[in-house]
């Protein structure tokens, strides 16, 4: 098995709000130094001259630069690297703007035994008072989204329901899923990743209140599991990474990556 990072890197932002002190250069190093025994295979996606000329500077297993955009370039990864990878070859898909601590690469290589996909990111949008960012499907009020919780060796992990464009699997079921990854990546600027997630884990919730596409996507999740098993996603307690958007920090962000 071979061990990849399938990492996205851009000059260009969008308008969320994002922690101050930390740059896109901080993330990257803090990201190799924590994952140092994986392949980096970087796309730079509008980057300009002087982050490209940093980009290739670095020791990566391959830099590729392109002009894609947000959906595109995770799209080059789906459809030009995926394809030669074999089976058991884990990925772990990474934005830009996270930052990791100590541990992480063991949790992640854990978690996919257990789980399907997981998540290294504890969104607080999972507890229902803890975040502006609410997420359809978790209840308001101090309790956390439906959830199953499992004693693992480097943390205690759960069941969620979604999370963002950064995550660990394994080829094969990547391989498997490719077709819903594609779809929620074709005709946006952004991708519709809360859809595919909903799609893939179809939780137990079922809102109204949600708009006409995320409804869909619910339903269509239970027809899908009629035929075959939905797709479980995990995520550690407490956070191994954090996704620097001010208004999203995992619970123990100054605790555990401010030391």
């Amino acid at each position: 098995m071979n061990k990849y990072l399938f990492y996205r890197i851009t000059s260009k932002s969008n308008d969320k709000p994002r922690l101050d002190g930390f740059s896109k250069m901080d993330c990257l190093d803090n990201l190799l130094s924590y994952f140092p025994d994986y392949r980096m295979v970087c796309i730079a996606d509008n980057c300009d001259d002087l982050i490209y000329e940093i980009l290739e500077k670095k020791n990566f297993y391959k830099l590729v630069r392109t002009s894609l955009g947000n959906c595109g370039s995770f799209k080059y990864l789906l459809n030009n690297e995926l394809p030669s990878l074999a089976d058991d070859d884990l990925i772990y898909f990474v934005e830009d703007d996270y930052l990791h601590r100590a541990g992480s690469a063991q949790a992640l290589e854990e978690g996919l035994k257990y789980f399907n996909y997981v998540t290294l990111y504890d969104h607080p949008d999972k507890y229902g008072i803890n975040s502006p960012n609410t997420n359809p499907l978790v209840p308001k009020g101090p309790l956390s989204e439906v959830t199953q919780i499992f004693r693992g060796v480097s943390a205690i992990w759960r069941t969620t329901n979604s999370t963002t464009m950064t995550f660990g699997v394994h080829a094969k079921t990547m391989r498997m899923d490719s077709w819903i990854w594609n779809l929620v990546n074709t005709g946006f600027n952004t991708p519709r990743d809360f859809h595919a997630w909903i799609y893939l884990t179809g939780p137990k919730e079922f809102s109204l209140r949600t708009a006409k596409t995320i409804f869909a996507a619910q339903l269509l999740s239970r027809m899908h599991a009629l035929l075959s098993p939905r797709r479980t996603l995990g995520v550690p307690l407490n956070s191994f990474s954090a996704h620097l958007q001010k208004d999203t920090l995992p619970e123990n962000f100054y605790s555990d990556f401010m030391r």
